[in-house]
């Protein structure tokens, strides 16, 4: 027989078995560092009710709860007026067994497979669901070299309330992230949500949610800036009540946003989209709606301490907070401003019955060094600003936009109040065109073969709109 080889064997044996108790010290250790980072956020606490570690599993039930008191307390709310009596919460529970190779709810290879499911039956007085599942789900394994992958679901429920003649209905949801990389990629999607009050109702379908992301679920607590993608679908909205019985139904609704780190220049910069195909209700009907926005070069010390700030100013009273607010800026605004920071429309447009338009702008605060004397100073920031923008419309929409303008302009006047409504609109027919001759020969706009167009610039304090210049009542001397 082979006795380097059974030795062998019996050493693999011996690591196999000692392993997954030092993992379940990893366990234990994420979980305190978990719970400590809930308890440093103001309004949120996580108070352990049990926890047991045995050399292949672990298992803990941790009661989470948010201080709505406080924090409407702070808000000068009366105690009376308070919808809970006590601060709600509910109770987590953690099974996690522990690898390389784990047992329990399944076998496999990783560091830890786990459960994690909140019963919810505090919430139960409240909301309704299905009394054999949990209002909340989590299934997933750490990988051995720590990729994360999970699926997690809340189940179909509803909220009622007679006193209020208020309604929740939602389908419910699954999700599922994978490890890809240094990311995590996070699906998941729900058939409906419904909401309904008086004369007021809403209905949303076919929901979904992409995530890429790099952070840590602690990070995500936090609110901290962290590497990611995410891409939110609404396939369809109805909207009833908002003035009287009409609606507004919506198609496509969709949020996008992505945000990535620069290390070395310790910046972060973020972009948000809001886009939707189409919409349409009482007077109103549009396609092809979009607005994008970027902020860059944010400074990632600066987002940091903005974070401590609103954690430490959310429990104290609102009449303190403008005082905590310049104390903050003072400390602080500089280093951000420095990081010259940049907000960009990069993408405006609607396509509406009368024509459509498209626009885009930038603004960067450049060679800052100290703040103004006062933050209401507005030669200081005109003089810092770089600024440029262009919009764009087909003839139709400028001419309507115009038109608009002309009928506005001449029902302010006292002429108007003896115009029958056909006389009204032949007068504004009459005008707009000479109007929008007149802004081109100023040079306001310009003529282009599909239409008009307008650019803006500002740059060393002084403005010009298509070359020509603007004077600015605030523009330093």
């Amino acid at each position: 027989m082979n006795k380097p080889l059974l030795a062998g064997a019996g050493l693999t044996l011996v690591a196999l078995g000692v392993a997954p108790y030092f993992i379940g010290n990893s366990v234990q250790s994420n979980f305190n560092s978990a719970i400590e980072e809930v308890n440093e956020q103001a309004i949120y606490s996580a108070e352990v009710l049990s926890y047991q570690k045995d050399w292949f599993s672990t298992t803990a039930e941790v009661k989470l709860a948010i201080d709505y008191k406080a924090l409407l307390s702070a808000q000068n709310v009366d105690s009376a007026d308070m919808p809970f009596e006590e601060n709600p919460s509910v109770v987590a529970t953690l099974v996690a067994h522990h690898g390389p190779v784990y047992f329990g709810d399944g076998i496999g290879l990783g560091r830890v497979h786990y459960t994690v499911s909140v019963d919810g039956d505090e919430l139960r007085d409240h909301v309704q669901w299905d009394g054999q599942l949990p209002i909340y789900h989590n299934e997933g394994v750490v990988g051995l070299l720590g990729s994360v992958s999970y699926a997690d679901a809340i189940p179909a429920l509803s909220v009622t309330s007679e006193d209020d003649n208020f309604t929740v209905l939602f389908s419910g949801y699954t999700g599922e992230a994978v490890p890809d990389g240094d990311n995590t990629l996070y699906t998941s999607a729900g058939e409906s949500l419904s909401m309904s009050a008086d004369e007021f109702s809403m209905e949303l379908s076919n929901l979904s949610m992409d995530m890429s992301y790099k952070g840590s679920f602690v990070e995500i607590f936090r609110g901290d800036l962290f590497e990611s993608k995410f891409n939110a679908l609404i396939e369809s909205m109805e909207i009833t009540g908002i003035e009287g019985n009409e609606t507004v139904e919506l198609a496509n609704v969709s949020l996008i946003t992505d945000t990535k780190i620069n290390e070395d220049a310790n910046t972060a910069s973020i972009y948000l989209e809001y886009a939707l195909d189409k919409i349409v209700g009482p007077e109103l009907e549009a396609t092809d709606i979009a607005l994008g926005v970027a902020i860059n070069n944010l400074d990632l010390d600066f987002i940091e301490a903005y974070q401590e700030f609103s954690n430490s100013t959310l429990l104290i009273p609102s009449e303190e907070v403008p005082a905590k607010m310049m104390e903050f800026v003072e400390a602080n605004l500089l280093t951000q401003l420095k990081a010259e920071p940049e907000l960009n429309i990069t993408k405006l447009k609607a396509t509406v019955p009368e024509g459509s338009f498209t626009a885009h702008a930038n603004t960067k605060l450049v060679d800052i060094e100290a703040l103004p004397g006062t933050l209401e100073d507005a030669a200081y920031w005109v003089t810092h600003l770089l600024a440029d923008a262009q919009i764009t419309a087909d003839k139709a929409f400028a001419q309507s936009m115009a038109s608009g303008y002309m009928m506005g302009q001449l029902l302010a006047t006292p002429q108007a109040q003896n115009m029958t409504e056909e006389e009204l609109q032949a007068a504004v027919d009459q005008q707009t065109p000479m109007m929008l001759s007149t802004f081109a020969q100023q040079g306001l706009i310009k003529e282009t073969e599909a239409g008009y167009e307008t650019k803006l610039e500002l740059k060393e304090g002084k403005a010009s709109v298509n070359g020509t210049p603007i004077p600015l009542p605030f523009a330093p001397q």
